[in-house]
Protein backbone atom coordinates (compact mmCIF):
# COMPACT_ATOMS: atom_id res chain seq x y z
CA UNK A 1 0.00 0.00 0.00
CA UNK A 2 2.66 2.75 1.30
CA UNK A 3 4.20 1.39 -2.06
CA UNK A 4 1.69 2.23 -4.47
CA UNK A 5 1.03 5.51 -2.67
CA UNK A 6 4.56 6.34 -3.07
CA UNK A 7 4.27 5.56 -6.82
CA UNK A 8 0.87 7.70 -7.11
CA UNK A 9 2.77 10.97 -5.18
CA UNK A 10 5.61 10.76 -7.48
CA UNK A 11 3.47 11.09 -9.93
CA UNK A 12 1.37 13.65 -9.30
CA UNK A 13 4.74 15.78 -8.56
CA UNK A 14 5.69 15.13 -11.71
CA UNK A 15 2.83 15.97 -13.32
CA UNK A 16 2.33 19.01 -11.29
CA UNK A 17 6.16 19.89 -12.29
CA UNK A 18 5.37 20.07 -16.21
CA UNK A 19 5.72 23.55 -17.74
CA UNK A 20 3.41 25.75 -18.93
CA UNK A 21 4.80 25.39 -22.28
CA UNK A 22 4.81 21.51 -21.98
CA UNK A 23 1.28 21.44 -21.31
CA UNK A 24 0.26 23.48 -23.81
CA UNK A 25 2.49 21.95 -26.75
CA UNK A 26 0.88 18.70 -25.33
CA UNK A 27 -2.69 20.30 -25.41
CA UNK A 28 -2.56 21.93 -28.46
CA UNK A 29 -0.85 18.13 -30.06
CA UNK A 30 -4.04 16.56 -28.61
CA UNK A 31 -6.43 19.18 -29.79
CA UNK A 32 -5.07 19.40 -33.10
CA UNK A 33 -4.92 15.63 -33.02
CA UNK A 34 -8.92 15.54 -32.06
CA UNK A 35 -9.35 18.00 -34.68
CA UNK A 36 -8.32 16.24 -37.68
CA UNK A 37 -9.43 12.67 -36.32
CA UNK A 38 -13.21 14.12 -36.39
CA UNK A 39 -12.90 16.02 -39.98
CA UNK A 40 -11.35 12.82 -41.25
CA UNK A 41 -14.10 10.97 -40.09
CA UNK A 42 -16.96 13.80 -42.22
CA UNK A 43 -14.59 13.97 -44.89
CA UNK A 44 -16.89 13.41 -47.58
CA UNK A 45 -19.02 16.96 -45.99
CA UNK A 46 -15.82 18.57 -45.48
CA UNK A 47 -15.40 18.54 -49.09
CA UNK A 48 -18.51 19.66 -49.95
CA UNK A 49 -18.54 22.88 -48.02
CA UNK A 50 -18.17 26.56 -49.30
CA UNK A 51 -15.08 28.03 -49.15
CA UNK A 52 -16.09 30.84 -46.82
CA UNK A 53 -17.52 28.17 -44.48
CA UNK A 54 -14.29 26.16 -44.42
CA UNK A 55 -12.54 29.18 -43.42
CA UNK A 56 -15.47 29.86 -40.77
CA UNK A 57 -14.90 25.87 -39.68
CA UNK A 58 -11.40 26.89 -39.26
CA UNK A 59 -11.43 29.71 -37.57
CA UNK A 60 -13.90 28.02 -35.06
CA UNK A 61 -11.33 24.72 -34.91
CA UNK A 62 -8.30 26.13 -34.61
CA UNK A 63 -9.02 29.72 -33.05
CA UNK A 64 -8.70 28.40 -29.03
CA UNK A 65 -5.69 26.92 -29.68
CA UNK A 66 -4.25 30.23 -31.50
CA UNK A 67 -5.91 32.13 -28.32
CA UNK A 68 -4.04 29.29 -25.63
CA UNK A 69 -0.81 30.22 -27.08
CA UNK A 70 -1.52 33.98 -27.44
CA UNK A 71 -2.17 33.75 -23.64
CA UNK A 72 0.90 31.64 -23.00
CA UNK A 73 2.95 34.28 -24.90
CA UNK A 74 1.83 37.01 -22.78
CA UNK A 75 2.70 35.00 -19.68
CA UNK A 76 6.32 34.32 -20.97
CA UNK A 77 6.64 37.60 -21.79
CA UNK A 78 5.83 38.78 -18.28
CA UNK A 79 8.25 35.88 -16.94
CA UNK A 80 10.99 37.46 -19.03
CA UNK A 81 10.26 40.94 -17.69
CA UNK A 82 10.02 39.93 -14.52
CA UNK A 83 13.53 38.49 -14.72
CA UNK A 84 14.87 41.58 -17.13
CA UNK A 85 13.90 43.26 -13.63
CA UNK A 86 15.51 40.98 -11.00
CA UNK A 87 18.76 41.03 -12.93
CA UNK A 88 18.42 44.75 -13.56
CA UNK A 89 18.17 44.91 -9.66
CA UNK A 90 20.71 42.24 -8.98
CA UNK A 91 22.98 44.42 -11.22
CA UNK A 92 21.89 47.74 -9.24
CA UNK A 93 22.80 46.05 -5.98
CA UNK A 94 26.03 45.03 -7.18
CA UNK A 95 26.98 48.57 -9.08
CA UNK A 96 25.86 49.77 -5.40
CA UNK A 97 28.36 47.23 -3.50
CA UNK A 98 30.80 48.17 -6.19
CA UNK A 99 30.82 51.83 -5.62
CA UNK A 100 31.25 51.20 -1.13
CA UNK A 101 33.69 48.97 -1.93
CA UNK A 102 35.81 51.78 -4.02
CA UNK A 103 34.66 54.94 -1.58
CA UNK A 104 36.34 52.16 1.20
CA UNK A 105 39.53 51.71 -0.73
CA UNK A 106 39.55 55.46 -1.38
CA UNK A 107 39.40 56.31 2.22
CA UNK A 108 41.61 53.68 2.80
CA UNK A 109 44.45 55.40 0.93
CA UNK A 110 43.33 58.72 1.95
CA UNK A 111 44.07 57.43 5.26
CA UNK A 112 47.42 55.95 4.27
CA UNK A 113 48.72 58.82 1.96
CA UNK A 114 47.90 60.98 5.55
CA UNK A 115 49.75 58.58 7.77
CA UNK A 116 52.74 59.01 5.26
CA UNK A 117 52.89 62.82 5.51
CA UNK A 118 52.92 62.25 9.33
CA UNK A 119 55.86 60.39 8.84
CA UNK A 120 57.59 63.07 6.99
CA UNK A 121 56.83 66.01 8.95
CA UNK A 122 59.87 67.65 11.10
CA UNK A 123 59.43 67.70 14.74
CA UNK A 124 60.34 71.07 15.93
CA UNK A 125 60.92 72.38 19.22
CA UNK A 126 61.54 76.56 20.19
CA UNK A 127 63.18 77.73 22.79
CA UNK A 128 63.89 81.67 23.79
CA UNK A 129 67.73 81.69 23.68
CA UNK A 130 67.95 85.36 25.07
CA UNK A 131 66.54 88.31 25.25
CA UNK A 132 67.66 91.74 26.07
CA UNK A 133 68.67 95.12 25.64
CA UNK A 134 71.26 96.15 22.51
CA UNK A 135 72.22 98.58 21.08
CA UNK A 136 69.38 100.46 22.59
CA UNK A 137 66.70 97.81 21.39
CA UNK A 138 65.24 95.11 22.59
CA UNK A 139 65.48 91.56 20.90
CA UNK A 140 64.45 88.26 21.40
CA UNK A 141 67.24 85.37 20.08
CA UNK A 142 64.97 81.90 18.93
CA UNK A 143 66.67 78.29 18.18
CA UNK A 144 64.88 76.33 16.51
CA UNK A 145 65.27 72.27 16.67
CA UNK A 146 64.19 69.43 15.01
CA UNK A 147 64.16 65.92 15.99
CA UNK A 148 61.38 64.51 13.32
CA UNK A 149 61.83 64.89 9.08
CA UNK A 150 64.47 66.86 7.22
CA UNK A 151 62.80 70.12 6.27
CA UNK A 152 63.81 73.09 3.80
CA UNK A 153 62.48 76.20 2.99
CA UNK A 154 62.15 77.44 6.46
CA UNK A 155 60.55 80.89 7.17
CA UNK A 156 60.06 82.27 10.72
CA UNK A 157 57.56 84.40 11.15
CA UNK A 158 57.29 86.27 14.80
CA UNK A 159 53.42 88.01 15.45
CA UNK A 160 53.87 90.52 17.37
CA UNK A 161 52.87 94.47 17.90
CA UNK A 162 55.70 94.58 14.52
CA UNK A 163 55.51 91.38 13.28
CA UNK A 164 58.57 90.23 11.58
CA UNK A 165 60.05 87.08 9.23
CA UNK A 166 63.24 85.54 8.49
CA UNK A 167 64.45 82.74 6.26
CA UNK A 168 66.45 79.68 8.12
CA UNK A 169 68.59 77.00 6.60
CA UNK A 170 66.95 73.79 6.02
CA UNK A 171 66.36 71.61 8.86
CA UNK A 172 68.22 67.85 8.81
CA UNK A 173 67.32 65.55 12.04
CA UNK A 174 68.66 66.67 14.69
CA UNK A 175 70.02 69.61 13.84
CA UNK A 176 68.76 73.24 15.04
CA UNK A 177 69.34 76.85 13.62
CA UNK A 178 68.89 80.41 15.36
CA UNK A 179 67.26 83.64 14.45
CA UNK A 180 66.95 87.22 16.24
CA UNK A 181 64.14 89.57 16.16
CA UNK A 182 65.20 93.52 17.06
CA UNK A 183 63.22 96.36 17.52
CA UNK A 184 60.73 94.82 19.90
CA UNK A 185 58.76 96.08 22.84
CA UNK A 186 60.20 95.08 25.84
CA UNK A 187 58.92 91.46 27.14
CA UNK A 188 55.99 91.75 25.08
CA UNK A 189 53.92 88.03 24.33
CA UNK A 190 54.39 87.04 20.78
CA UNK A 191 53.66 84.03 18.51
CA UNK A 192 55.96 82.17 15.98
CA UNK A 193 55.08 80.78 12.77
CA UNK A 194 57.81 78.36 11.44
CA UNK A 195 57.04 77.68 7.72
CA UNK A 196 58.40 74.65 5.69
CA UNK A 197 58.57 72.31 2.82
CA UNK A 198 58.64 68.51 3.74
CA UNK A 199 60.60 65.88 1.96
CA UNK A 200 57.04 65.18 -0.24
CA UNK A 201 56.91 68.56 -1.47
CA UNK A 202 53.79 69.57 0.97
CA UNK A 203 54.30 72.52 2.59
CA UNK A 204 52.99 72.81 6.47
CA UNK A 205 53.40 74.80 9.58
CA UNK A 206 54.04 74.65 13.20
CA UNK A 207 53.36 77.67 15.65
CA UNK A 208 54.15 78.86 19.69
CA UNK A 209 53.05 81.02 21.68
CA UNK A 210 55.65 82.84 23.57
CA UNK A 211 54.31 84.19 27.10
CA UNK A 212 56.63 86.76 29.27
CA UNK A 213 56.31 85.80 32.86
CA UNK A 214 58.17 87.76 36.15
CA UNK A 215 59.95 85.39 39.02
CA UNK A 216 60.65 87.01 42.01
CA UNK A 217 64.52 86.99 42.77
CA UNK A 218 65.12 86.13 38.74
CA UNK A 219 63.45 88.81 36.85
CA UNK A 220 61.63 88.44 33.42
CA UNK A 221 61.74 85.36 31.10
CA UNK A 222 59.76 83.42 28.65
CA UNK A 223 57.28 80.50 28.54
CA UNK A 224 57.12 78.78 25.33
CA UNK A 225 54.23 76.68 24.34
CA UNK A 226 53.55 74.49 20.77
CA UNK A 227 50.47 74.58 19.51
CA UNK A 228 48.96 71.04 17.96
CA UNK A 229 49.40 70.95 14.39
CA UNK A 230 48.76 67.46 13.61
CA UNK A 231 44.49 66.67 12.69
Amino acid sequence: MNRLRAYWVGQAKWWCSRSLEWWAAHLTVLYIGGAITIMGAKFDQLISLELNEIGDLAAGAFGPVAFLWLVLGYIQQGRELKLSSEALRMQAEELKRSVAQQCEIAVAQKTSLQNYERTLEPLLNLEVSGADWSEGEFYVSLKISNTGDYCESVIVKLIATDNNEKSADPLMSGASCSVRFDDLHEWEDFEVIVEYKKRSGASNAQSFSVVSYHEDGYGYNYYVRKHPFLS
